[in-house]
């Protein structure tokens, strides 16, 4: 976990109540333009992002999928779930409806996978429905509520409620998304953990990266309702995330 980004989470913005939108951005330095995107977190500014991304998992994420592994940086293929368990151990599904099977499968052998939720936590959460249109403006797809973040994991959506592909972790750290097929991407996040915040980062060279925060407990419905740091550019937090941590 990450108690000092948690702190800004929490100093920015009031903590909300299960299943609510809550999120914080934190940003630092001065008003230059930043470098062009091509070239990531190479300046000399940038020693405190690169510390950061050096705790990622390293080298390529293979994922099982109907019995056959594939490396995930090469393209989901017909997958629309993927799940990272305690062990790290990566596995793939068509339907969320299997992956929540296989979650609970696996918890019988390893409860880590699906801790008991206490008093006060939801065993899943979900996005509550987007307040404006705009949640699905630049071509997004609206996502009926069907998609949920089991308790113990943390999740990130394709687009707006966890809908589209959706990609989900037990085991905390940083995740670095271009290796896990999922760079630029996301647009809904849930942070069902058992403790600790949830970061999405945005990577800017020589300029410290931008990052929106999912406090415990909550989701965010839709990043398309999310604003991008006003000094660092315009729009929103949509399709913007090269990696998250929790």
């Amino acid at each position: 976990m990450k108690p000092a980004r948690i702190l800004t989470a929490l100093a920015l913005g009031t903590t909300l109540g299960l299943g609510a939108t809550a999120t914080a951005t934190a940003t630092a330095g001065t008003s230059s333009s930043p470098a062009p995107r091509a070239a990531e977190n190479t300046g000399s500014a940038d020693a405190s992002d690169r510390a950061r991304a050096a705790k990622a998992r390293k080298g390529p994420v293979m994922a099982t999928y109907k019995g056959k592994k594939f490396d995930m940086a090469d393209g989901w293929g017909d997958a629309k779930v993927c799940s990272e368990y305690p062990d790290l151990t990566v596995k793939c599904f068509t339907t969320d409806a299997e992956a929540q099977a296989d979650m609970a499968a696996y918890a019988k052998k390893d409860p880590r996978a699906l801790p008991k939720a206490p008093k006060g936590r939801s065993a899943k959460i979900q996005p509550a429905a987007p307040a404006s249109a705009a949640s699905t403006a630049g071509g997004d797809e609206a996502a009926p509520l069907a998609a949920s973040c089991a308790f113990g994991w943390t999740c990130l959506g394709e687009h707006q409620n966890l809908g589209g592909r959706k990609l989900q972790w037990s085991a905390d750290g940083t995740k670095t998304l271009a290796t896990w097929g999922f760079r630029d991407e996301a647009t809904s996040t849930c942070n069902n953990d058992e403790i600790g915040g949830m970061g999405i980062v945005d990577y800017r060279t020589n300029w410290p990266d931008p990052e929106l925060i999912t406090i415990l407990g909550t989701c965010v419905t839709s990043l398309h309702e999310e604003s991008y740091p006003a000094e660092l550019g315009s729009g929103t937090w949509n399709d913007r995330a090269d990696e998250v941590w929790m």
